[in-house]
């Protein structure tokens, strides 16, 4: 596989704390990669720089080589990074039809029929078994339901890769099991994924790879049976957290 993302040296301070400290790794086309760590290890921090919601103070972000370093979200989003948040971001009193019409605002009139056609949204919101829910407001979906639509709006920007910041956080264990299987198939259509996620059950049986963070930096990148049982990787959880699940 060749790299997709390339994530180099990165730092990034808030006043006296340094949530980024050398911070480097790489996702290879058409992988499922997994981002994890401790709380405040700098997971989220580095999806921000990368997505240009936070300016990274020093370090590289590169797209099948082309630099995206200090770009700002819309234009991170254009060149075909897409994410979703820990907290879901829909318009909640519109239909889900609707909150899709929303996000074609940015695009191309010539496009916009493509990618946005009532045809297309309907594929997408079927392939996170939505399609049904198609004309109920965004408002009376479960929470897990909303965060199934708001990966449907990132899919609709036909991004090469897209970060999901904690998809399994506080949604019922049988759709955290139809979320992995949603995953995995829109991975074999061709999207690469990168996924922050605090479920260790949920992220080991999901990725392919996975980087662990500590105190802003990579410790450690491999298989998932190969980080179960790195002593460093078990020293940064204090034993226990890979089997038992990291508290949030």
């Amino acid at each position: 596989m060749t790299a997709l993302l390339e994530v180099g040296d990165l730092s990034k301070s808030f006043g006296g704390v340094q949530a980024l400290s050398g911070c480097s790794f790489t996702v290879d086309d058409g992988a499922i990669a997994g981002l994890i760590g401790p709380n405040g290890s700098g997971k989220t921090t580095a999806f921000n720089v990368i997505t240009g919601y936070e300016r990274a103070d020093g370090g590289r972000v590169l797209l099948r080589g082309r630099e995206v370093t200090g770009s700002g979200p819309d234009r991170v989003c254009a060149l075909g990074i897409g994410r979703t948040f820990q907290i879901t971001r829909v318009f909640g009193r519109l239909t889900l039809l609707e909150n899709l019409r929303v996000g074609s605002a940015g695009v191309p009139r010539a496009r916009r029929r493509e990618l946005y056609g009532d045809r297309r949204c309907l594929e997408l919101l079927d392939s996170v078994g939505l399609a049904s829910l198609a004309h109920a407001t965004a408002g009376a979906l479960s929470y897990g339901q909303r965060k199934l639509l708001e990966l449907v709006l990132v899919l609709a920007q036909e991004p090469r890769i897209i970060l999901l910041d904690e998809p399994a956080g506080g949604i019922n264990p049988t759709l955290v099991n139809q979320l992995g299987g949603y995953i995995r198939e829109l991975n074999k259509q061709g999207v690469t994924f990168l996924v922050v996620e605090h479920d260790m059950e949920f992220v080991m049986g999901l990725c392919d790879v996975i980087s662990v963070m500590e105190r802003g930096a990579v410790i450690a990148h491999g298989a998932p049976e190969q980080i179960r049982t790195d002593p460093r990787v078990l020293d940064a959880y204090l034993g226990g957290a890979l089997d038992e699940g990291e508290p949030s």
